[in-house]
């Protein structure tokens, strides 16, 4: 099933499937993330929607809250990136004790498990997300991908994604 807007150009959006192994305490299938026609995670990995889903639609889950900031939202996107990737990954080296700040981190923890980390920020009327390879180049940070979208068009994509999860919920209890 795909959630999102499907037409042109459907660059944000979700693939789900729900796979039939499953027991009372947890609900698997699949699950991509699509920005600009790319999948996130890269290979095909097993969801667990009751943990994923639950943590991705938490109300303070930055898919669903986006940090609103329309002096950072105007930054270059190479330096956005790299200060969202500094703040939410510090230097292990550093002498200070520095808490990781996940902010604007999406918590899709089957992306982050692939080497991926997608973050998000808002400056009220759209909405900017940020693809970023962790898997090769520390210690450069180099943007992979971004997509700029009406706020409206997101938060329709998100809502279709809880309506989702609510019914295979309801129809799991």
């Amino acid at each position: 099933m795909f959630i999102g807007d499907t037409s042109y150009p459907n660059n944000f959006g979700f693939i789900i499937e729900r796979m039939g192994w499953e027991d009372r305490s947890f609900i698997n299938g699949l699950m991509f993330l699509m920005i600009n026609d790319e999948l996130y995670p890269k290979y095909v990995r097993t969801t667990t929607f009751n943990c994923e889903l639950d943590e991705l639609l938490d109300d303070d889950s930055p898919l669903i809250r986006p940090v609103v900031d329309k002096k950072l939202y105007q930054l270059d996107d190479a330096e956005l990136l790299k200060m969202f990737v500094n703040i939410t990954y510090p230097d292990i080296d550093d002498d200070d004790d520095i808490d990781n700040d996940y902010s604007y981190l999406i918590p899709f923890h089957e992306i982050n498990d692939d080497g991926w980390s997608i973050f998000i920020i808002s400056d009220g009327e759209n909405i900017k997300l940020f693809v970023y390879d962790r898997r090769d180049q520390y210690p450069d940070v180099k943007l992979h991908d971004t997509l700029e979208i009406p706020a409206e068009k997101y938060f329709k994509t998100i809502n279709e994604l809880k309506n989702f999860y609510n019914d295979l919920l309801n129809e799991w209890r």
